[in-house]
């Protein structure tokens, strides 16, 4: 099992899948892990549900206090790292925490997959700590045709197409495996949960490794160049691309929007000198060897 902090005031369910905690002088907005209900707020790019409503509605209700206001809950992270280190390397794109949330002993995430509120989400990486229960829960939700398995929650309207999403998030969680296994002891690093060392290599002008998720391909074309966010808003990693429209960087960009861009395989490992430009870590590509399937050769 994973670190937990316990006894934590709930200030706000913001939908199925987050809600915020105050954590210590922190008001911290908590993004369940591994679960992924549907959208129940406009303005993102997934729609907007009847399923993705009901969710919400469930999860104001769960954790709503039997004497007004809200429970307390406990949060557990997918390592046993101590507290703060949790704290740090748990975080999202977007600076959330990733954890379960646990009320009265009930883990609140597996009660999503389980009445089919949510698919077991792994398209960051399987769970560490309940694989094994979160995919009894799928296909036992899926067996009965509960929530969003059931085509007549969403009454004909707005869907999320599982069909193809399902493949690709194994997929994608088939290579979290690989580097789990074998990336992480061949010094490989990741960009949200190795950004502080990543920033020092970049400081060093060090010679690395790094594991990145290409899914959005090239971002921006400037100054003859084609640049890569490889990192997120929370941890800032580019890729660039110089003289990309010449001959010889052709290859590499065919690479990039062929097998790893869209729904693709996502995630690369890419191998290049370290450097800060500005405030932000990047290597520089220039040659299709830089990107690899594999942590390291052989």
């Amino acid at each position: 099992m994973g670190t937990r902090i316990n006894d934590l005031q709930v200030t706000k369910v913001v939908d199925g899948d987050t809600i915020k905690v105050q954590l210590e002088n922190d008001e911290e907005t908590l993004r369940l892990i591994c679960v992924d209900t549907e959208e129940s707020h406009p303005g993102g790019s997934k729609p907007v549900t009847e399923a993705g409503k009901a969710a919400s509605q469930m999860a104001k209700e769960y954790f709503a206090s039997p004497n007004g206001g809200l429970v307390q809950v406990d949060i557990e992270f997918d390592t046993d790292d101590p507290i703060d280190v949790c704290r740090i390397k748990h975080r999202g794109n977007y600076g959330r925490l990733i954890c379960y949330v646990h009320k009265d002993k009930e883990n609140f995430n597996l009660k999503l997959v389980r009445e089919g509120w949510s698919p077991y989400f792994v398209k960051y990486g399987r769970s560490r700590a309940y694989h094994r229960p979160f995919v009894i829960a799928e296909a036992q939700a899926q067996a009965e045709n509960l929530v969003i398995w059931n085509p007549a929650t969403n009454k004909g309207g707005e869907s999320r197409d599982y069909v193809t999403l399902l493949p690709w998030w194994v997929l994608r969680a088939s290579i979290v495996e690989d580097y789990r296994k074998s990336g992480v002891a061949a010094g490989v690093l990741s960009v949200r949960l190795d950004y502080e060392k990543l920033v020092q290599a970049a400081g060093a002008e060090q010679l690395v490794t790094v594991l990145c998720d290409l899914r959005s391909g090239v971002n921006k074309w400037t100054a003859g160049g084609a640049l890569i966010y490889a990192g997120s808003k929370h941890h800032k990693f580019n890729l660039w691309v110089p003289d990309a429209q010449s001959d010889e960087k052709a290859p590499l960009l065919r690479l990039i929007e062929k097998r790893y861009a869209g729904v693709g395989r996502g995630y690369a490992y890419v191998s290049g000198r370290a450097e800060m430009y500005g405030p932000i870590p990047q290597i520089v590509l220039a040659d299709i060897a830089q990107l690899s399937d594999f942590p390291s050769e052989g």
